[in-house]
This record gives C-alpha cells, sequence and structure tokens, in this order.
C-alpha cells in the first residue's frame, strides 16, 4: 500500500485502500469546538476538591505538568496525522507506522479510555442534577441521559456539531465568569496575584513533594482527554491533514492555559481551599465562597451540560476508533463496520456504546477515572513511538531538524508519559491489565482466523 503522503485532498482516503463513506463537513472550527466539548473546560471543576486536596493547593502545577505531556504527544498525533489522516487514531497510526499487532493492542487499550469516559460523565452529572431536582432516582437521571446523547450521536456529525458549538460557549462563559469572581474576592482580601504559593503551597512541599503532584497531574490528564480524539474525525474533516494537526495544537496550548491560570487564581483567592474542601463536591464549595449560592447553583446546571457536551463528543469517537478496527476486519465487521445510508455514521457502534454506558450505574468516579487514564497514557506513549518509527525508520528522514522532530519530541512525550502513567493506582493497573490480556485474546485469536491488515 502507498505510504507516501496524502496531499490533503478529499480521496485521500483511496491511496490506503478504503472509500469514503463518511460526511466530509467539518472545517477547523467545528473540529476544535468538538475536542473542547470532548475535554470540556468546565472538568477542571470535576476534580477541583479531590487534587487540590490531595495536592495541598498546587493543582496549577499539577496542570502544567499535565499540559506539558499532552503538549508533547499532540505534537507527535499532529505529525502522525499529516501520515495517515483517516479514522481509528492510536489503531491506525501505529498499525500502519509499526506493525498490525501492535496497532491492534494500542487500539484496544485506548478504547478502554473512549468506551470509559462517557460513563464519568455521566457519573458527575448525576452527581450534580440531585442538588437541582432532587426526589430522581440517580439511575433513571443517567439512563435518560445515556438516551439523549446516543440520539444526537445517531442523526449524524453535523447536529453533533451544533450541540458541542453550544454547550461549549456555554461552559467557557461560566469558567471566565469564575475567574473573574476569583480575582474580585483576590482584591477584596488584598491578596497578590503573583502569589507564587498558587502554584507552589511552599509550606507543604516537604509533606507532598514533586511525586505527590505527578500523581495528581496523572488524574488531571483525563482532563485533556479530547484533543486527540478530533484525529477520529479525519475522514469528515476537510482537508485533515491540516485541520486535524492545527486543531490538536489549538486544543492543548488553549485548554492548559485556562486549567493553569483558572486554578492558580482559585488557590491564591481561597489559600486554606484545599484543608476544607470536600472531594466530592468541593467545586459546589469553592463556586459558593468565590461567588455566593446563585453561581454554585448555576455550576450544577452548566456541569450537567459540559457532561453532556463530553460524552457526546467520546462517544462518536469510540464509535469511530471501533469503525476503524472494524473495517480492517480487527474486530467483526459487519457489527463494527457498518455505517448507517441515511446518516452517514457507524450507528451500530453508537448504539452499543450507549448500552455499555449503562454501566455507569455501578462504576465510582475514582475507579472509573484511573482505569481510563491507563489506556489513555499508554495509546499516548504510542503515538510518540510511532512518530519514531513512521519518520526515521519506514521513511529514513535524517539530520538535525529530523532528529528533534521524529526523535526528542516523542521521546519527550513517551517519557513523561509512561512516568505518569506508573503513578496510577492500583485499581487501575489490575483492571487495565485484564483488559489488555482480553486484547491480546483476540489478537491471537484474530491470527488463528488468519486477519490482518494489508500495509
Amino acid at each position: 500500500m502507498n505510504n507516501e503522503h496524502p496531499k490533503g485532498s478529499e480521496n485521500s482516503l483511496e491511496q490506503f485502500g478504503y472509500k469514503q463513506e463518511l460526511n466530509r463537513v467539518l472545517g477547523l472550527p467545528a473540529v476544535c469546538l468538538f475536542g473542547f466539548a470532548y475535554l470540556a473546560p468546565c472538568t477542571i471543576f470535576s476534580y477541583f476538591g479531590l487534587i487540590n486536596g490531595s495536592t495541598h493547593g498546587m493543582m496549577s502545577f499539577a496542570y502544567l505538568i499535565a499540559t506539558v505531556a499532552m503538549l508533547f504527544t499532540a505534537l507527535s498525533y499532529r505529525q502522525m496525522v499529516k501520515a495517515y489522516p483517516i479514522a481509528g487514531s492510536v489503531y491506525n497510526y501505529t498499525s500502519k507506522s509499526i506493525n498490525p499487532s501492535v496497532g491492534f493492542l494500542s487500539g484496544w487499550v485506548i478504547i478502554l479510555d473512549y468506551i470509559l469516559l462517557p460513563m464519568i460523565n455521566y457519573i458527575i452529572a448525576s452527581g450534580f442534577i440531585p442538588l437541582i431536582l432532587p426526589g430522581i432516582p440517580v439511575w433513571l437521571d443517567m439512563v435518560i441521559l445515556i438516551v439523549i446523547v446516543t440520539l444526537i450521536n445517531l442523526v449524524g456529525v453535523k447536529v453533533m456539531s451544533t450541540f458541542d458549538n453550544i454547550f461549549i460557549i456555554i461552559q467557557f462563559a461560566f469558567v471566565l465568569t469564575a475567574i473573574i469572581f476569583a480575582v474580585k474576592v483576590i482584591g477584596q482580601h488584598d491578596y497578590s496575584v503573583f502569589d507564587i504559593n498558587g502554584f507552589i503551597n511552599l509550606s507543604e512541599w516537604s509533606d507532598v513533594g514533586l511525586s505527590g503532584v505527578v500523581s495528581g497531574a496523572a488524574v488531571l490528564c483525563l482532563c485533556f482527554l479530547g484533543f486527540d480524539s478530533v484525529t477520529t474525525l479525519a475522514e469528515e474533516a476537510k482537508d485533515p491533514a491540516k485541520t486535524i494537526g492545527k486543531a490538536l495544537i489549538i486544543i492543548t496550548i488553549c485548554a492548559g492555559a485556562l486549567f493553569v491560570i483558572a486554578t492558580f487564581l482559585f488557590q491564591v483567592a481561597w489559600p486554606e481551599g484545599w484543608r476544607e474542601l470536600d472531594p466530592d463536591n468541593g467545586s459546589y464549595q469553592l463556586i459558593g465562597y468565590l461567588a455566593g449560592q446563585f453561581m454554585a447553583t448555576m455550576l450544577c446546571w452548566v456541569m450537567i451540560i459540559a457532561c453532556l457536551a463530553s460524552a457526546i463528543s467520546s462517544q462518536a469517537a469510540c464509535a469511530r476508533i471501533l469503525y476503524g478496527m472494524g473495517r480492517d476486519r480487527q474486530i467483526p465487521k459487519k457489527f463494527f463496520g457498518h455505517v448507517s445510508e441515511k446518516h452517514k455514521v457507524p450507528d451500530y457502534n453508537i448504539i452499543l456504546i450507549g448500552i455499555v454506558s449503562l454501566l455507569s450505574i455501578w462504576i465510582s468516579l475514582d475507579i472509573g477515572s484511573t482505569m481510563i487514564n491507563f489506556g489513555a497514557l499508554l495509546g499516548f506513549a504510542m503515538v510518540n513511538v510511532s512518530v519514531f518509527a513512521h519518520y526515521w525508520v519506514k521513511e529514513g528522514n535524517r539530520g538535525p531538524a529530523a532528529v528533534f522532530k521524529y526523535i526528542v519530541l516523542p521521546a519527550c512525550g513517551t517519557i513523561i508519559c509512561m512516568a505518569l502513567w506508573v503513578n496510577l493506582g492500583m485499581w487501575a493497573m489490575i483492571i487495565g491489565f485484564i483488559w489488555m490480556a482480553i486484547g491480546v485474546a483476540a489478537l491471537l485469536i484474530n491470527k488463528k482466523r488468519g486477519v490482518s491488515i494489508e500495509l
């Protein structure tokens, strides 16, 4: 199969042996908004009580570490989407740059991330719904949200994009409003907006240390899961090699800057907040402290909207990864490679993910979050390795610039991702390795069936 770089034309799929089945309708703004909706700017509030407490007020520092890790990986994603502007993301990059077996396992582990993220959104949303709509059973809240998200995804990428755009504007407006209130509180207490303790809590450093902050960063990587999801839209984006590449960098830098600045200001505005916040409802307490009860109630509504937006995008992304694997017959093509004739979406996958999401009724937020990062960080590491394998090994690019772009940068991304990965909790490792073992079994079954990808 031809491995030359695509020229960005809408027919570039043909050189990879595929035909255009999905609607190619998304420009750069729509792709960026899809990514922002997936990672959800309001996710900054989801883990505020938990991570601000565990890092003793150094959440901003933890976010900076997570941002650096994701930026290195975003640069690697950008390189790989130039080479392979097709759906499937991690799965396709590693399959075509390294080998199909590694690609299958890489796709398999990151599916854990994509399949679980909608569930995490339902769990988070169900924690806020009772605060404004008491009396409704939690399981019923989750079922209603799952049905809404699944139906939106089934009617097509254009409708999904419209909902994402609306939801993301609401989230940005709320986060910016919270920042303004934080600055107001800082001024009222005559604090300094340049207080280094808002970034590194010097009095607590001996108790937490770098390892404690890195452990927090490992969890906060979950807040960035979304910048990579835009690669799953490669067959629905106009001029994907350029559009997806730009979107990756824009989303990572903008989200990282927002998270670092906001948490820094929140810490300066409430220096002892990390001692007093409830790990589960810390964000509700934070907004109440900064802006009063009305804004705290508004947070509940905004978080529900944020979870809906993220669930819509994550379900769409997972459906397209499964579609890419099904199209290559790595999983049953008749089901996973099916595309709706009317709406041009992988409808069977969307419905399957909706059904699996019902497990959110029984999974806890803590375990689910760490399980997600098991697959995500391993998948990110493999994307970094794929850059070296494709550009340095397969294409034979050489010279100082090539060393920097195809060895140094991806090596940094790999090392940081793996450093964060080893800091995940015990349950993440246990469940993650069980999932990986199932993937190995599926791979062996495929080999016995004689299934392979023609490269």
